[in-house]
């Protein structure tokens, strides 16, 4: 395709200039199309680059490896390097759901125009004069149908061209790495000097210094929807009144223009090498001193070197802060009309009482209104399952739209059915106020107010929208695990924040308190459990437990224990072979295997003992906690057997596997129909309103002991009149099956605080561990190996990442060779506690290949260390190789390295490469490995009678519930430590009387070695 701009570089680069030319054709139609090109076009040219240069490349390198290989930045200029950047950054926002916008494409396009007059200077003989200047792109649209036929056409050629070029390529790396050990790459004389001849001509071109600084402002100012072409928008070298400079003038590297002529902000550029920003925050300030005695308003203040930016809006706030961008003209707006028309005194504006007219939640939210109005930005809310924490954070949103304290409001939620559930909460309270459920379409509607979001809905489209553009995030079901996740969320948007959770103080994670700026312990706001069922009225409903095991409930299922008549069942249902090897714990009852005698008993159960309707015939509202899809359909099933005149009328299975299952929730919700029981696996758990619920059965074991109470949260909310009129629900029962409340209450260990681990980072954190061993021993194989591939995941890692942005200057430190082969203590520390938790950041292209790096990894380490780890890894990865499927052609290949990894002498004399050979052999082909159990795998059900009933009342304290069972815990370790050196206590466990003054002194001793204990 002839290009307009590019066709000087044809006779030597026919494939560049044709992508240059396919950017330019679809530049009008399609400007996200033509970053991709230019994308492709900025990769090619870097490819280039290395045949023009004879760089040695390991073949498939992807185009960041290719352009952060040290040999490569070392041989070329740096400006040369953030060109390119600039293109593969342009063309890689479009991941988190941005829209290519022309001005942006038209911007990366005059780029590659610098690009392309590179490659012509440097390498194909053409002299900067014999090179036409760029010539803007007109808009094809008259002829808009024979140039997409054009484009089409050239796209199937350029593919091929494309293909061609990287079998060439990697046919040529292929041929180099045969010798791997003897590619070395050009002397570092030899580097030095093609990194000044690089730039030589990038100095023709006038790359410097402040010009690339420029271009990486100018592609967040383009982000932001900035035309920087345009003068009336962005004005650049500004001329002020300046009385500290000599001239009496200065000059504004930036200036944000409002629409009225006043200038919006002010950015200061420092150079990119400078760390330390506060002359630059500084120099800005000064500079918006000088538009305020020159008659304008003041503008908001940003200060930036490229890698870091921040924000002072000195005039409503006293502190800076960092973002990840820039604001857009509409937000910026928004920030200077708040300073006429924000209410001064939030905390004097009283919520909408419509929405929120209880006490305790008129406290919350004049406590964050107070909060926000002495400069806090994030608060957290602590409230107990159905005390209203939907009210609060509606309520909240109104009162901080009314007082112009929010332009716009972020809702964020986990599930698809709490965002449903949240809109209609909305539309309810704030009928007038514009709504945007974002997912529904891939577009977000930017006129409205409100914006309901599920957490990765948001995290696939944020992008679209500036750092701005939202005033206030709520944050529902604020937890370390969901921070972790979403954290660019949180980090990106310069908003207020606030998280609403119902997980008691004492089980939330310093990291979560961290979060929101709260002190450990100390949330914003609590209104807990104890303190919504004790008041007067009360808010919620207290709860009865029932108890109710069965001998295989409580000691499992063992063949050898079995009676006679069971083993000759249980062979009738699994066959002979598999029932004598049985073998199953009480806690697996349900998930390894289906007992339909237990679960009959638990279905009775309730139909006897659960709290009836109002006619005293049926019972109420119930869920039914399984433990998976198949549990739950099988407990359906059964009661269908049990109670054929109610069947699936009256109860029904509720998981994501089931189409449309929004509708059936909505079914469950409604008061006056037969649905009254609701076989649950994890979705009415936590978040799902239903007032009428006076019966949850825990047909499953729960380990996490926030989950535990927002499942028990399902039955606390009150029902006015459920049994009629005046007849109130005055407490729900909860049958305990499987020992719930004996494990909280006795052998329940709060985990570390540490969060959970990504398979990327333990993968990294493998390799930095055979790193570290490689040195101790002096295995110089095993350590220039794991050097190598700690700087390919660190290569990987995508700048576009908000947590990778805040370790951007540490993440380019280690991405250097030298510095990683130093490998000193400074180095180990960076990488282990900055580096290794952005690993989650990249893509998991391959979940089964990245199990085997991680394996062989451990294997490598131990065999170092000499270990005896070493064989336990050996027979995981041989058991691994054994299960891969020799039907598929892909494994066929592979028979070769199969063979040899399997064999005696692989093993007899293992090594560093041998080991690394097969990991890159194998990796490839980890996913065809069989399962033997998992989706698919039939559980097996027995008819074998249970028996051993045992049905006893739970006595729980509900004032306090939550304390009370820590502080039982922690009052029964703190007494058996004591019990074996005092005499008193001693005497109690004996059941021996003791003296009031025995008494005294045993209370008096308590207090004193634990002054936190109550007696």
């Amino acid at each position: 395709m002839k290009s307009v701009n590019f066709e000087f570089l044809r006779p030597e680069n026919d494939l560049l200039a044709n992508l240059g030319g396919l950017a330019e054709a679809v530049l009008h139609i399609d400007p996200g199309s033509a970053l991709t090109r230019l994308r492709s076009f900025a990769e090619e040219l870097t490819k280039a680059i290395y045949k023009e240069e004879l760089l040695p490349r390991m073949p498939q390198s992807s185009f960041y490896e290719l352009i952060k290989s040290p040999v490569f930045e070392d041989c070329v200029s740096k400006s040369l390097i953030h060109q390119i950047n600039f293109l593969r950054i342009q063309g890689n926002d479009t991941a988190h759901g941005a829209e290519g916008e022309l001005r942006n494409a038209q911007m990366a396009l005059g780029t590659a125009h610098q690009l392309a007059m590179y490659m012509g200077i440097k390498y194909y003989g053409k002299k900067k004069e014999q090179i036409a200047a760029f010539v803007d792109v007109k808009d094809p649209t008259a002829t808009l149908n024979q140039l997409q036929k054009s484009v089409s056409s050239y796209e199937k050629e350029l593919q091929k061209q494309q293909e061609e070029l990287e079998r060439v390529m990697d046919q040529l790396e292929r041929e180099r790495t045969r010798n791997i050990e003897k590619l070395e790459p050009p002397a570092r004389a030899d580097q030095q000097k093609r990194q000044q001849q690089s730039q030589q001509v990038a100095d023709s071109l006038q790359w410097n210094e402040a010009k690339t600084r420029a271009l990486l402002i100018d592609a967040m100012l383009l982000q932001a929807g900035w035309d920087i072409q345009n003068r009336d928008q962005v004005g650049q070298e500004v001329e002020v009144q300046f009385p500290n400079n000599p001239s009496g003038k200065g000059y504004v590297d930036y200036v944000l223009w409002g629409d009225n002529g006043h200038p919006l902000a002010v950015i200061e550029a420092k150079k990119s090498g400078n760390t330390n920003l506060q002359a630059g925050r500084e120099q800005a300030r000064l500079y918006a001193d000088a538009f305020e005695h020159m008659g304008y308003q003041r503008p908001v203040i940003f200060y930036s070197n490229g890698y870091e930016t921040f924000i002072w809006d000195d005039h409503q706030y006293n502190t800076y802060r960092p973002v990840y961008g820039f604001y857009s003209k509409d937000s910026l707006d928004y920030l200077i009309y708040q300073r006429h028309y924000r209410a001064a005194e939030l905390e004097k504006f009283n919520p909408e009482l419509s929405i929120a007219d209880r006490p305790y939640q008129i406290e919350a939210i004049k406590t964050v209104a107070a909060h926000f109005q002495s400069q806090r930005r994030k608060a957290l809310i602590i409230q107990a399952t159905g005390t209203g924490k939907t009210r609060v954070a509606i309520a909240l949103a109104e009162l901080l739209l009314r007082t112009g304290w929010a332009k716009r409001a972020l809702f964020l939620c986990d599930r698809k059915e709490l965002r449903v559930q949240a809109d209609d909460a909305f539309k309810q309270n704030l009928p007038s106020e514009p709504r945007c459920v974002i997912g529904e379409t891939n577009k977000i509607d930017q006129s409205a107010r409100i914006y309901i979001a599920t957490y990765p809905g948001m995290m696939n489209r944020f992008a679209q929208l500036d750092v701005g553009f939202f005033d206030l995030i709520i944050a529902d079901e604020s937890h370390r695990s969901i921070y972790n996740k979403y954290r660019d969320l949180f980090d990106y948007f310069d908003a207020l924040q606030v998280g609403l959770t119902a997980t008691p103080v004492k089980f939330i994670s310093r990291n979560t308190f961290d979060i929101f700026d709260c002190e450990t312990t100390d949330p914003t706001f609590e209104f807990g459990l104890d303190a919504a069922i004790n008041n007067e009225p009360p808010y919620l409903v207290p709860f009865r437990v029932k108890d109710l095991t069965t001998d295989f409930l409580r000691d499992g299922i063992h063949y050898n224990d079995l009676t006679e008549e069971q083993k000759r069942q249980l062979e009738e249902d699994l066959g002979e072979e598999e029932a004598r090897n049985t073998t199953i714990a009480g806690k697996d009852i349900g998930r390894k295997i289906f007992s339909e005698d237990t679960d009959r008993i638990i279905l009775e159960n309730l139909i006897n003992n659960g709290i009836k309707d109002e006619t005293g015939s049926l019972v109420g509202k119930t869920i039914i906690f399984a433990q998976r899809q198949d549990h739950a359909e099988h407990l359906e099933k059964l009661f269908c057997k049990l109670y054929p005149q109610y069947g699936t009328k009256v109860c029904k299975v509720i998981h994501n596997a089931i189409p449309h299952v929004e509708s059936l929730i909505k079914e469950f919700k409604k008061s006056d129909n037969d649905f009254r029981i609701a076989i649950s696996v994890d979705m009415l758990d936590t978040g799902i309103d239903v007032p009428e619920v006076v019966n949850l059965v825990f047909a499953k074991p729960v380990k996490s002991w926030v989950k535990f109470w927002q499942m028990i949260g399902r039955g606390t909310r009150l029902r006015p009149n459920l049994f009629g009129p005046g007849k109130h629900k005055t407490e729900f029962l909860i049958f305990d099956h499987y020992g719930n409340f004996d494990f909280f209450e006795e052998e329940y260990q709060e985990p570390d605080d540490t969060g959970s681990k990504s398979l990327l980072q333990t993968t990294f954190e493998a390799r930095l561990e055979l790193a570290q061993a490689a040195l101790q021993k002096n295995h110089a194989a095993a350590f220039d190996a794991a050097i190598e591939l700690l700087r390919a995941d660190i290569n990987d890692l995508p700048d576009t990442s908000i947590a990778v942005k805040r370790e951007l200057r540490t993440v380019h430190q280690l991405q250097q060779t030298d510095l990683l082969k130093g490998f000193d203590a400074k180095t180990q520390h960076l990488l282990a506690n900055s580096i290794a938790p952005l690993m989650s950041a990249r893509v998991l292209r391959d979940k089964h290949a990245t199990q085997l790096d991680k394996l062989m990894a451990t294997i490598e380490r131990c065999l170092v260390e000499q270990a005896s780890c070493f064989d336990d890894g050996r027979d995981l990865l041989l058991a691994e190789i054994d299960k891969l499927a020799v039907n598929i052609q892909a494994v066929r290949q592979k028979d070769a390295i199969i063979a040899e990894v399997r064999s005696a002498d692989f093993w007899q004399a293992p090594n560093i490469e041998r080991l690394e050979k097969a990991r890159k052999e194998l990796r490839g082909i980890m996913k065809y490995r069989q399962q033997r159990t998992g989706p698919g795998y039939e559980t097996g059900t027995t008819r074998a009678g249970d028996s051993g009933v045992r049905e006893a009342e739970r006595e729980v304290k509900i004032a306090g519930a939550n304390e009370a069972m820590i502080y039982r815990r922690r009052l029964k370790d703190i007494l058996d430590q004591m019990v074996a050196a005092n005499p008193t206590l001693q005497k109690i466990r004996k059941g021996e009387p003791i003296a009031e003054p025995e008494l005294k002194t045993l209370t008096s001793t308590i207090l004193t070695s634990h002054p936190g204990v109550s007696l």
